[in-house]
């Protein structure tokens, strides 16, 4: 498997994947064609979505003739999907870990977290709080600057993992 390609927050790939998964088993149930349109044999969303992610696909198709793979392409790509979002999980999980080991840091330090202390500058913290979708407190002492107080650490550190428990 290849590194996540889509540039969408964890939570929403996931999501996404998901629903895939249960648009194949519905199609399964049906016994209808997937990476080719049994209609038109023109590529299907199926096969979009996992060439989006370079993931790779099998097709199943029967119709006008054309004989492509076997029925047990359902199974095949629902298994990719699902290690495709272990991956995931497991990556993002690597992620907020050491970003919470950065937050300790900066709480044993009485660092800033949000802007920097020296330039009030917005700090790294900020995006990758956003991009997930978790509220972010401040703490900074800088010059006239006074936003937050030192609990924000603790603060952003159960944020944190409350968002990996919703993973």
């Amino acid at each position: 498997m290849s590194a996540t390609l889509v540039a969408l927050p964890a939570k929403n790939e996931i999501h996404a994947c998901n629903n895939t998964i249960t648009q194949l088993k519905d199609y399964q149930g049906k016994n209808w064609a997937i990476g080719l349109n049994g209609d038109t044999l023109a590529p299907d969303s199926f096969l979009a979505f996992f060439t989006e992610r370079n993931l790779p696909f099998a097709y199943y198709v029967r119709a006008q003739g054309v004989s492509v793979g076997g029925p047990e392409a359902y199974q095949c790509n629902i298994n990719t999907l699902v290690q495709y979002i272990s991956n995931i999980r497991a990556s993002e999980t690597t992620v907020v870990n050491c970003t919470i080991a950065e937050l300790n840091v900066c709480k044993s330090k009485n660092w800033a977290i949000g802007l920097n202390g020296s330039t009030l500058q917005p700090d790294a913290f900020l995006p990758f709080f956003d991009t997930r979708s978790v509220p972010f407190a401040y703490y900074v002492r800088s010059g006239s600057v006074e936003l937050g107080s030192p609990s924000a650490y603790d603060t952003n550190i159960k944020a944190l993992q409350s968002y990996l428990g919703s993973l």
